[in-house]
């Protein structure tokens, strides 16, 4: 996130009080915070059947009938589906969208928040809205809306219609991957789990062929390989890599090919490094033990739950794992998980080398923040999740404490 550079990390502490807008306003919902911590919003009621959007203390313009997901989005931005005269719009920094809709979901950004995209219905058809520029063509139903880095969007659509209970013409495929609202000649008996590479000129997805078989799409032409089932395949590089199921393993293809040796009882979640030289997955070497694997080398510890997610540094040298073992949630780093045990945990952040972890967790209702497995602040009554520095010596965090939201930059 290049932006951090342009943060304030200066100041050691701002506070906007919070507590007061219970006194101004019927209910206040729960908080938001900006990415750089400069604004703290809530969706607050004015009336029956009115909402507003409140925003360090401050209202937007305009009263909403409904007002749902508001959310702090990459670039700082707030975004909130709003309901006026029974139709759905999105308002973004207190302007709203000039098209509006019979419903909004999917309220997605790009890494750098320059654009923003919903999926829709409207007239009892569906379609995707990019920064309020709406596909051309909309379709009888939409699945896996997914947005690119660059803008462009694309999800699973149906394009040739089928009576109710009509299974020969399901057999025959009647979904597509519209990318942009635009389609090509190749159908599917279903599709799901598309992915951009990096230019989003290019996409894959993983398809079912028939009853028994699935595959990997790139671009609409379907691998030669025939599997058990498939998730979601990845852009590494310029190579397409998936998880499928294969003589009874999961197994990672790449391009078609076997790429990793080992086979597991699960292989999901793939993540590659922000070079593309190496990638992670999670896996399962037995049933009900989850750990990571990176370039086919397993981590020497298992989980009993899960592993949520993982994440690489910028320079590709640490990789994290958010799991939940024995009903406590923790966050592992290169294979050593962290004393760190609690109710939930949130997304973690680190300088580029990793050396440097900052995570959220809460703990019988109330927030914290450790870093490298020490707890530096908290407790909160909500909270933010911490970010911190390009430089690994200053730690940004914010949460609410005594009806004041506290915006602090901790230095280490």
């Amino acid at each position: 996130m290049e932006e951090k550079h342009t943060w304030d990390w200066r100041t050691e502490l701002k506070e906007i009080p919070v507590s007061e807008w219970t006194s101004r306003y019927n209910w206040v919902e729960d908080p938001c915070m900006t990415p750089d911590g400069e604004s703290v919003a809530a969706i607050v009621n004015l009336d029956e059947m009115a909402f507003g959007i409140c925003v360090n203390g401050e209202l937007w313009d305009g009263e909403h009938e409904k007002a749902w997901h508001l959310v702090a989005l990459p670039g700082n931005r707030i975004a909130a589906a709003v309901c006026r005269d029974e139709e759905w719009s999105l308002v973004v920094d207190g302007q709203a969208w000039e098209n509006q809709f019979d419903f909004i979901w999917n309220l997605s950004a790009t890494p750098d928040g320059k654009h923003i995209s919903i999926a829709f219905q409207k007239d009892m058809e569906y379609g995707m809205a990019v920064d309020d520029t709406c596909w051309e063509e909309s379709f009888e139903n939409m699945t896996g809306m997914t947005l690119g880095d660059t803008g462009k969007t694309a999800a699973v659509v149906q394009v040739a219609p089928m009576a109710a209970a009509d299974i020969n013409a399901f057999a025959k495929g009647v979904f597509a991957v519209a990318q942009d609202g635009r389609f090509g000649e190749e159908r599917f008996l279903n599709a799901w789990d598309i992915s951009f590479d990096a230019t989003c000129d290019n996409l894959a997805w993983a398809v079912r062929l028939d009853r028994e078989q699935y595959s990997v799409a790139v671009n609409g032409t379907v691998w030669d390989s025939r599997f058990q089932q498939v998730w979601q395949p990845v852009f590494c590089g310029d190579a397409v890599v998936a998880p499928v199921r294969y003589q009874g393993q999961w197994r990672l293809f790449m391009n078609d090919e076997p790429f990793w040796l080992n086979g597991y009882a699960n292989l999901w979640r793939l993540k590659p490094s922000a070079d593309g030289r190496h990638l992670a997955a999670i896996v399962a070497q037995e049933f009900g033990r989850w750990t990571v694997a990176e370039d086919d080398q397993v981590w020497p510890v298992t989980w009993d739950t899960m592993v949520r997610d993982i994440y690489y540094s910028d320079d590709k040298d640490t990789l994290l794992a958010v799991f939940k073992d024995c009903g406590a949630w923790g966050l592992a780093r290169n294979g050593t998980a962290w004393n760190l045990r609690c109710d939930k945990i949130f997304t973690p952040d680190m300088n580029r080398d990793g050396s440097v972890v900052a995570v959220g967790f809460e703990n019988e209702g109330q927030f914290f923040v450790a870093v490298n497995d020490q707890v530096i602040a908290g407790p909160y009554e909500a909270m933010g999740d911490p970010v911190v520095n390009p430089e690994g010596d200053k730690v940004l965090v914010k949460g609410i404490k005594n009806g004041v939201y506290r915006r602090q930059v901790v230095t280490l």
